[in-house]
């Protein structure tokens, strides 16, 4: 028989969609953390899902926050100044890391890393692209979290992994291999096949692969190359988010892939030029976009 907690979704993006959908499909109570409370609809597969949004957490909560990786530390600073969240469990999922996640995030805090591919049209969420989670927290707590069933079975296949670094380290290097070359060219995922060489992305994986095994993970550049080129045939007409962002004018995640690290390999006593460059090149077209294009509304929180 099923528990029924107390959820809140943060923000109406893709995949938080997506969750407070499935989560109510499994009678679980679930809320919306939005800029305004009152109500608000999210259509998924011929069907609309109505939802109590409010502005500030109202009982003890699982939080679950897929969020930009610029947006985390605004919240969880909203979050520290509300009573409630000291008695409430967070999930997180953001692209990237933080360099300060250390101070940011309490041990009992939990990371979601995911596959699947969701986006939104209006209030409609489509889950363009099936795929797999992971749910670990970075202290490497060793036993699964009570709720965890529920996140299987509102989204599987869920996968449990007590140190979730890996998978967060193995996620940033496909986004790093794969988000910034789709800015530069302005195409979808396919089409890096034939526009982007060998030896960049082996550039770019090998500066990785070196800063993760500085921080404790183990990671294989071949590997990674060949798990990113995967992604590429396998989202072949798929926009990356990054793309997304680029050409709606939002603020980009490019500081919390490449960006990061660059500026990690610096401070660990070495560069990461193919990484640094990108970054540059993303950082520098988004500029000019800034100027010569007009914002398009953000439909996300």
């Amino acid at each position: 028989m099923t528990t029924k907690r107390q959820w809140c979704v943060v923000g109406q993006g893709a995949l938080g969609s997506l969750m407070a959908v499935h989560l109510a499909k499994q009678q679980q109570r679930v809320t919306l953390k939005l800029r305004h409370a009152g109500s608000c609809d999210i259509r998924f597969a011929d069907h609309t899902w109505s939802f109590d949004a409010v502005q500030e957490i109202q009982q003890p909560s699982i939080i679950f926050a897929a969020v930009k990786a610029y947006q985390v530390a605004p919240l969880l600073a909203e979050f520290q100044a509300q009573a409630v969240f000291h008695k409430s469990t967070l999930i997180l999922s953001y692209n990237g890391i933080l360099t300060n996640e250390a101070e940011l995030l309490r041990p009992n805090d939990w990371h979601w890393v995911t596959t699947h591919g969701a986006y939104r049209e209006g209030n409609e969420v489509i889950h363009g692209g099936q795929g797999q989670s992971w749910l670990g927290s970075l202290h490497g707590q060793t036993a699964k979290p009570d709720f965890f069933a529920d996140l299987e079975q509102a989204l599987p296949p869920l996968h449990w992994q007590a140190d979730i670094r890996q998978r967060r380290w193995q996620k940033l290097a496909i986004n790093c291999l794969i988000n910034p070359y789709t800015v530069i060219h302005e195409c979808c995922n396919g089409e890096l096949a034939h526009l982007v060489t060998q030896q960049e992305w082996q550039d770019v994986a090998q500066e990785i692969t070196r800063l993760a095994a500085h921080h404790g993970v183990e990671l294989n550049p071949d590997d990674l190359l060949q798990q990113a080129q995967q992604v590429v045939k396998q989202t072949a007409l798929n926009r990356s988010s990054m793309l997304q962002d680029y050409l709606h004018q939002r603020p980009l995640e490019i500081d919390y892939l490449n960006g990061f690290v660059a500026a990690a390999s610096t401070a660990a006593g070495w560069s990461a030029p193919a990484n640094e460059r990108l970054c540059e090149q993303v950082q520098s077209l988004s500029s000019i976009k800034s100027i010569t294009s007009k914002p398009k509304p953000d439909n996300a929180e």
